[in-house]
């Protein structure tokens, strides 16, 4: 059975409500923060997968907009890339980033070691370390098809399975961490008078206004100049991921908004239209994976995922700590810290607010853990997985 590219957009979107649907019946995807286009997309997948062993079903999928949907996300991720905002969050974002930048170097060097000892491709270790938890699942998917051209085989359903993982483990390890250092240290915020409600608003805008068509127009004009300046370095014989000339492109015009406001584009905006592309993305992405051919990867990827976390909650409860002051702020930043690193930003704030809920509010780590979580690092973690590809490939 065939489907043309707006009914496959159609379906994704479908797979998107059944994963909402799942994530309002089962506590435990909620908990963990496990995206609803990943859960309902991984059992659409399984249901056709299961349908095409038996013999009994073939579905082929057009994914003409995917493409287009993937570049939109990554343009709005660049449009993230704000120095003023770098500037304002001071010395402690600066250290925050820089730190998260070693790690993310940490998660390189380590994958790759391990691959050669498992005699695997090295770039196998780049996708089951920066790429898929760093990056989490849309850049997995992303990342997936450049990783299968220089050889490394069924990339996007490796990269998506240790994304998940990594969300899990994520999940699993933040918050216990820092209850740990907070209970071993006999730390507490001693401002703390009971239940305090944390606004939302620094990290998740909602999405009011009236110029939609105005914020689509200018990522459609930042999407056509992205693919112009990649295809350009791509003439030069570099290996560049489709979407990377646009996250160059919207950082630009970001910063020059930033001090002119000559474009009158809110980054609220981007940022919505860019959930929403990448939602069906995912979406679009999973339900067409071949999930039959996963069985013979399953060892590396539990090995890769026990190394990668290992390191991250050590440098977690060490180096993420120790930056953050050594006190209530530092073991929540760790917190935070175990979760963008494992999975995605939303697990940060989860395992965030877990301990204000419990222990009190904790503002710098607020304020530090979504601008280097969501923002920069992800900028930065694209630019390594390209130089990785273009190394080892």
């Amino acid at each position: 059975m065939s489907f043309t590219s707006i009914q496959t957009v159609a379906i994704a979107a479908l797979v998107v409500y059944f994963g909402r649907y799942l994530k309002s019946k089962f506590h435990f995807i909620d908990k963990y923060n496990l995206p609803s286009p990943v859960m309902g997309g991984l059992l659409v997948a399984v249901v056709i997968s299961f349908l095409k062993a038996q013999d009994l079903m073939v579905f082929e999928f057009d994914k003409a907009f995917e493409p287009t949907l993937m570049i939109a996300f990554f343009a709005s991720v660049g449009y993230a890339a704000s120095y003023k905002l770098l500037k304002q969050g001071g010395r402690a974002v600066i250290y925050f980033l820089l730190l998260a930048i070693a790690g993310l170097i940490v998660q390189i060097i380590a994958g790759i070691g391990l691959a050669k000892l498992m005699d695997l491709h090295p770039l196998m270790g780049v996708l089951t370390g920066p790429v898929a938890l760093t990056g989490g699942p849309g850049t997995a998917l992303a990342f997936a098809p450049s990783f299968e051209t220089v050889g490394v085989e069924n990339a996007s359903i490796i990269g998506l399975t240790t994304a998940m993982g990594g969300i899990l483990l994520g999940g699993l390890a933040g918050a216990p961490l820092a209850t740990y250092l907070i209970h071993k240290k006999t730390l507490k915020d001693h401002n703390y008078r009971g239940h305090v409600h944390v606004d939302e608003s620094n990290w998740l805008k909602s999405f009011i206004g009236r110029d939609l068509l105005l914020h689509i127009l200018a990522l459609c004009l930042i999407m056509g100049l992205g693919t112009a300046l990649s295809g350009w370095i791509n003439s030069l014989g570099i290996t560049l991921p489709m979407y990377i000339g646009s996250m160059i492109v919207a950082a630009i015009f970001r910063n020059i908004e930033d001090n002119t406001s000559l474009f009158k584009i809110k980054f609220d905006w981007i940022e919505e239209i860019g959930t929403v592309a990448l939602t069906l993305f995912i979406a679009m992405a999973i339900m067409s994976l071949r999930l039959e051919e996963l069985k013979n990867a399953a060892l590396p990827i539990l090995a890769f995922l026990f190394v990668q976390t290992l390191l991250v909650v050590v440098t977690a409860i060490g180096p993420v700590f120790w930056v953050g002051g050594k006190d209530y702020e530092g073991a929540v930043m760790a917190a935070g810290y175990t979760g963008f690193m494992m999975g995605t930003t939303a697990n940060a704030m989860a395992n965030m607010y877990s301990l204000n809920q419990k222990y009190g509010p904790a503002p710098k780590a607020f304020l530090v853990v979504p601008l280097v979580g969501s923002c920069f690092i992800d900028f930065i973690n694209a630019a390594a997985i390209t130089f990785c590809l273009n190394v080892f490939r």
